[in-house]
């Protein structure tokens, strides 16, 4: 008798939502992530939260989970949910995935990942600077991370939009 073995399944990381912590609009559980789809508002949380790709609501925390469906096919997925599918090229979605890969390359499985300002980050990074599509920052600690003990801190922050204005890349429009 022989044993067929089923051929091992490629496992790809992605960002699902973790927890309902700090602020929380998205009700699903465990959901993938959407990628960012940040505008000329950051502080409406489109430059600080990461959305659901079920509901489009968006939520702080997402964790770095490991997911049998190929990036491809969460990027085709996400293009037909925003409608853009008739926008996007197979080319573009192909290479949407393999920048998601590449951004995701730096964390574990089981990392707790945040988003600011088109980069994401461990909840836990410390000295963080850089220049993000609409800002320059330098943080001691990310304000996401302030707000797990202080969870007005992010509204106060990020959802303020002094901080952005003030800190805004006199590039970025060039960029």
């Amino acid at each position: 008798m022989k044993i067929f073995r089923r051929p091992s399944v490629a496992k790809h990381k992605f960002l699902f939502k973790a927890n309902d912590d700090v602020l929380s609009h998205c009700r699903c559980e465990g959901a993938p992530a959407q990628s960012s789809g940040q505008l000329d508002c950051p502080w409406c949380g489109c430059g600080w939260m990461i959305p659901c790709s079920r509901c489009g609501k968006s939520f702080v925390f997402a964790e770095v989970r490991e997911t049998d469906v190929p990036l491809i096919e969460l990027g085709r997925r996400e293009a037909e949910a925003r409608n853009l599918l008739d926008f996007v090229s197979d080319k573009e979605i192909a290479e949407w995935a393999e920048g998601m890969a590449e951004a995701l390359d730096c964390f574990e499985v089981g990392d707790i990942v945040v988003y600011l300002d088109g980069s994401y980050w461990r909840v836990d990074a410390t000295d963080i600077v850089f220049d993000g599509y609409y800002a320059s920052h330098n943080l001691a600690r990310l304000p996401h991370a302030e707000a797990l003990s202080d969870p007005a801190y992010l509204n106060r922050t990020l959802g303020d939009p002094r901080y952005w204005l003030e800190r805004e890349r006199p590039d970025r429009d060039q960029s």
